[in-house]
C-alpha cells in the first residue's frame, strides 16, 4: 500500500498533456517598466502643454531703428520696426521719452504714437515719426548725423499689459 503524506499535493502527470508555459518574468518586468515609462511620457506631455496653453506671453522686441537726417543736422525722420514675439496682439506702440525727455508735440509734452495698427504674434510693423522743429515730436535742439539718441518706446497689449523698450539709434544722413 502506497502511503501520501498530508499536505502535499497530489500531481499526476500524463505523458501526452501538454505544458503551459509563462513568460519569462525578466520579459515581463521588461514591458512593465516599458508601458510606465511610455505612460510617464504621455502625462507630462499633456501636463506641460495644459500650462503653457493658458499663459499668455508679451515680447515685443525691435528689429530695427533708423534716424534719417538729410544734410547732417536739422531735423529729422524717425523709422522703428517691432515684432510680436508673444502671444497677445500688440495694440498700439509709443514713443514715451527721446533722447531723455518726454517728447514734446503741439499739444505739449506727452507720448506720441509710433504705430497703432494692431501687431498679431509672429507678425512684426513699422512706424515713422518726424523729429524737430516744427515736426511731430519738437527736438529739443537739431539732431545730428553720427549722434546716437536714445529711444523709449511703450507697447500696449491687448489684455492691457504694456512693455518697455529702451534702445538707441544712431542718426545717419541721405545717402551714407
Amino acid at each position: 500500500m502506497k502511503s501520501i503524506a498530508l499536505g502535499a499535493p497530489l500531481v499526476h502527470r500524463n505523458a501526452n498533456s501538454t505544458r503551459r508555459k509563462a513568460i519569462s518574468p525578466i520579459i515581463a518586468t521588461i514591458i512593465l517598466i516599458v508601458i510606465t515609462v511610455v505612460a510617464g511620457a504621455f502625462l507630462y506631455t499633456y501636463a506641460t502643454g495644459m500650462m503653457h496653453s493658458g499663459a499668455a506671453s508679451q515680447v515685443a522686441n525691435v528689429q530695427s531703428a533708423a534716424l534719417v537726417v538729410p544734410g547732417g543736422t536739422g531735423a529729422g525722420t524717425l523709422t522703428v520696426t517691432i515684432s510680436n514675439g508673444g502671444t497677445v496682439t500688440i495694440e498700439s506702440v509709443n514713443v514715451t521719452n527721446f533722447n531723455g525727455q518726454t517728447p514734446a508735440t503741439s499739444s505739449g509734452p506727452q507720448p506720441v504714437q509710433l504705430i497703432t495698427t494692431p501687431i498679431a504674434p509672429g507678425q512684426s510693423a513699422s512706424g515713422t515719426v518726424n523729429i524737430g522743429t516744427g515736426q511731430t515730436i519738437i527736438a529739443p535742439a537739431s539732431l545730428t548725423a553720427g549722434q546716437s539718441y536714445e529711444l523709449q518706446l511703450t507697447v500696449t497689449y491687448a489684455n492691457g499689459q504694456t512693455q518697455v523698450i529702451t534702445t538707441s539709434v544712431t542718426a545717419s544722413e541721405y545717402g551714407s
